[in-house]
């Protein structure tokens, strides 16, 4: 005895139909999915193409969520106003939630170059070796920053302007620290001892330069840009010493300080009066 499992011809038609009805709505499914995955992308994860590379050109910026206590967080390419800043207090920007803060430009209200930057566009602010943070200086009370991220996350950070020592002299110390220099100088010798890199960024409201960077002890001189305030951030290892030496310029003399006594011509006998 046998049974028999041919499917008849109206049974294969409408298996055949099943089966292409469900291919057909798993490549639209996928489709709309696809569409509404890029929209959110471009709403809220990257601004304007056309201004990825130059956000303070943009006419429409996209603007930066504040979200109180210095806190901001944002897109690719946003922009953080702030008002009433201190230029001589340094901003210090820090990372929030593992998100990424790279480069920071800024400019004056609706994208004005206030300092030019080495390719021509705004002061830019990266460092390559800062642990607790990117340092900002700003060159007036009223600017705007232009936060560049990840353009697949957003970005969230905290702005602070914590105070900084000013030292002038001769400067010594082990490991990493951060300090204002006090004086005029823009030239200084540097000695390392010790195991391990010593690394040295100036900030200015120019942006962030590499002065010093070395793995073995050294000594030699370094020179910097001019700036008021100017920062020098250092990274060291834990055993490395180093020392600067700045070319301090002489303090300019006291307002008001008494003229001295001329000393009286001898007369025709070679005698004062």
């Amino acid at each position: 005895m046998s049974s028999n499992t041919t499917l008849s011809g109206a049974a294969r038609s409408r298996l055949l139909a099943f089966n292409g009805f469900v291919w057909i709505f798993g490549v639209v499914a996928i489709i709309l999915i696809g569409i509404a995955v890029l929209a959110e992308t471009g709403d809220e994860v990257s601004a304007s193409d056309d201004y990825g590379y130059e956000p303070w050109l943009n006419p429409d910026p996209v603007l930066a969520d504040d979200e109180g206590e210095g806190v901001y967080s944002g897109v690719d390419g946003a922009m953080v106003a702030l008002d009433g800043l201190d230029p001589a207090q340094p901003l210090l920007i820090t990372e929030l939630d593992d998100t990424y803060v790279g480069r920071v430009s800024v400019t004056g209200p609706g994208g004005e170059i206030l300092a030019e930057g080495e390719y021509g566009g705004p002061a830019e602010f990266e460092s390559y070796i800062a642990t607790d943070g990117q340092w900002v200086i700003v060159p007036q009370a009223d600017v705007e920053l232009w936060i560049d991220g990840f353009r697949d996350e957003r970005w969230r950070m905290r702005i602070t302007t914590p105070p900084v020592e000013e030292r002038s002299g001769t400067v010594s110390g082990i490991g990493s620290t951060v300090f204002a220099l006090g004086s005029t100088a823009t030239t200084a010798r540097i000695s390392t001892r010790g195991e391990g890199r010593v690394s040295i960024e100036t900030v200015t409201s120019a942006g962030v330069t590499e002065v010093f960077s070395e793995n073995e002890p050294t000594d030699r001189s370094i020179a910097w840009a001019d700036g008021d305030p100017v920062l020098f951030v250092i990274d060291a290892w834990d055993d490395a010493g180093w020392t600067i030496a700045f070319a301090d310029e002489p303090a300019p003399a006291a307002t008001g300080a008494p003229t001295p006594t001329p000393t009286p011509a001898p007369s025709a006998t070679g005698v004062s009066p």
